[in-house]
């Protein structure tokens, strides 16, 4: 049994139960979130609601540029 803590509500999480509360960040494998099952639905509600209304993601383009500059440690 391992007892970490959200990192948005300081939910009490039980590791073992729910494996999917640690979210790593793409561009750096030790950056690691901790998010309890409540708050990574309320993330996805707001994805989709954000998505829905128009405002979506940055294009792939966009993604590959920010990839190459965090990669090559060029500002943004």
């Amino acid at each position: 049994m391992s007892i970490v803590i959200c990192d948005r509500c300081d939910c009490w999480i039980d590791s073992d139960d729910d494996g999917d509360c640690f979210i790593e960040n793409p561009y750096n494998a030790k950056d690691t979130t901790v998010l309890c099952e409540p708050c990574r639905e309320r993330a996805w509600d707001r994805q989709q609601e954000d998505l829905m209304e128009g405002g979506g993601g940055p294009s792939l383009l966009e993604q590959q540029q920010d990839a190459y500059r965090i990669k090559h440690g060029l500002p943004r």
